[in-house]
């Protein structure tokens, strides 16, 4: 496979796995865990069957309530990806049991650690993580206060907690030993990895999470939210309610930030950053309005508003003048800032030249970054990224097919881009060709006949049925000019239900797992024309590349 991809000028071939969707394993409790004994044997099979690199998902801590790791600590490594050597629930391996391995990975740690702790090496393991990681104290007393109150919200706990947190002391403990088990297991795995030859890719989520917001108070902008504008993705927004980090810099903003960077290039050999927007041009809006949705459409970038009458607070923070915007359109549009001058692009810049010198710091090249830009790209992101010689995302189901500009086009993306046909946040490509189908065919040609074009293959040979559509969508992200491949486990294992659906909290998001048996479910999966064949795409690209 590897001479394959360099026929094919492709640097990467990264497959996409959150850490819950790890398969079940006799160490797990119900939860995926990289480094449990199935874990560590999945990633020895995606090396196998070519791939060069693993993307996991966020790897902080989320609450009972909400399993979305976008909204998960930005420190605190998760204790459900821990492999504890307590065995699932046998009823359901192939979803995560979430309440279940909430409650039993803090019942096992608080067990643990009661009998664990006291020893000499652990205590002093403990003693020298608490001097390297001054931010495990606060987190440890938040532990304790949230486990004597039975709730984590803050914003309703008493102004002296100093009883509380004695009172939760065993769960402030149980909190440290689980954060030394998870970072050496977190060590272990990307050894692991590396030992393959792979690379290892962390997320950086632009949220910041309930827990963090009580530890970092006093560094945001009052007033005001983060979430996604209209969009030709999401057309009415997602009022996220991320706070705004204080534009100023103040009360160690700027510093958490560096912490949170510097957390994930621990153990990890690249980075993806979730919506690099938040880093540059956030799109803010008013947290008064008492219809969230409401608000978010009628928000505003937060550097980019220096006269509007419904956001005036927002002069403040401009780095563009008015006679620089594009009244004419729409303040999210990708051309709102019609020109910019280079030292307002250096200011800009700020934090991702920050992010990106820390990253080469470490030795790994900006090549390492998946820059998560999707439908938007605003001129002043775009101009950062350019700055860096960065990429974007390419995601191929999306295509306007019929449009030769369409930024979702193969043919449209850049060298440096990522490119794939679905991600966590999109319908798997088996669910997306069965309703095309449904349609009445019109996508169903269109989308045959552009591949025709790509692969140099007939239209209808690639439209017959399923599986040949599927191995052609796959087939066409190695023929560039993008030169890294991002392929999601679901749709390379030929699924239907979609991991996650924006903007929706459901059940059913964050839950699906890679099937226990993964190496004979694959294999049943392709020879029963469900899944692609990775190794046929590869060879159809090389065809068309030859021809």
């Amino acid at each position: 496979m590897a001479a394959s991809l360099a026929k094919l000028g492709i640097d990467r071939l990264v497959l996409s796995i959150h850490q819950a969707s790890f398969p079940a394993s006799d160490d797990d409790v119900g939860h995926g865990a990289p480094a449990s004994t199935r874990g560590l044997a999945f990633v020895a099979w995606a090396r196998a069957h070519g791939f060069t690199g693993v993307a996991l998902g966020p790897s902080g801590i989320t609450t009972r309530e909400n399993p979305s790791p976008y909204d998960a600590t930005g420190l605190s490594r998760n204790p459900l990806h821990l492999a504890l050597g307590i065995a699932a629930p046998p009823e359901r391996t192939d979803r995560v049991c979430y309440a279940h391995a909430w409650d039993t990975v803090r019942a096992e740690l608080r067990r643990r650690a009661a009998t664990e702790a006291s020893a000499g090496d652990v205590r002093a393991r403990l003693a020298e993580r608490r001097r390297t990681a001054p931010w495990i104290e606060a987190e440890a007393r938040f532990e304790a206060i949230a486990a004597a109150l039975g709730h984590d919200d803050w914003r309703a706990w008493p102004s002296d907690t100093a009883a509380l947190e004695v009172a939760g002391a065993d769960a402030a403990l149980a909190f440290e030993y689980g954060q030394l088990l998870a970072d050496e297991q977190q060590a272990a795995f990307a050894r692991h990895v590396t030992s393959l030859g792979m690379s290892l890719y962390g997320d950086l989520p632009i949220g910041i999470s309930h827990r963090d917001r009580w530890a970092l108070a006093g560094a945001f902008l009052p007033g005001y939210a983060m979430g996604a504008p209209p969009s030709r993705t999401n057309p009415a927004g997602q009022p996220w309610d991320f706070p705004v980090l204080d534009p100023a810099g103040a009360h160690g903003a700027a510093a958490f930030l560096a912490r949170r960077l510097d957390r994930l290039l621990d153990g990890h050999t690249g980075v993806r950053i979730d919506h690099p927007h938040g880093w540059v041009c956030p799109w803010v809006y008013r947290t008064d309005d008492p219809d969230p949705l409401h608000a978010v459409q009628h928000g505003a970038r937060l550097h980019e508003s220096p006269d509007l009458d419904d956001h005036p607070a927002l002069a403040a923070y401009a780095r563009v003048r008015s006679d620089q915007l594009d009244h004419t359109r729409p303040r999210h549009d990708d051309h709102w800032v019609r020109a910019l001058e280079p030292a307002q692009i250096d200011r800009y810049a700020a934090l991702f030249d920050a992010l990106v010198a820390r990253v080469r710091a470490r030795g790994f090249a900006p090549g390492e970054l998946m820059v998560e830009v999707l439908s938007t790209c605003p001129a002043p992101l775009a101009a950062v990224l350019a700055r860096h010689g960065l990429g974007r995302y390419r995601v191929t189901q999306k295509a306007r097919v019929e449009e030769p500009s369409d930024v979702y086009r193969s043919d449209n993306a850049a060298p440096a881009d990522w490119i794939m046909a679905g991600n966590h946040d999109t319908p798997p490509v088996r669910a997306v060709i069965a309703r095309w189908r449904a349609a009445g065919g019109d996508e169903l040609e269109r989308r045959a006949r552009f591949l025709s074009a790509r692969l140099r293959m007939p239209a209808a040979e690639i439209a017959r049925d399923d599986r040949s559509l599927a191995t052609a969508m796959l087939a066409e992200l190695f023929l560039g000019p993008a030169r890294n491949v991002l392929v999601f486990w679901v749709d390379l294992f030929g699924g239907t239900e979609s991991y996650n659906r924006p903007g929706v909290v459901a059940a059913s998001n964050w839950c699906l797992r890679v099937p226990a048996d993964f190496e004979r479910a694959h294999a049943e999966a392709v020879t029963r024309g469900d899944a692609p064949d990775l190794r046929e795409a590869v060879g159809w690209a090389l065809r068309a590349r030859a021809g």
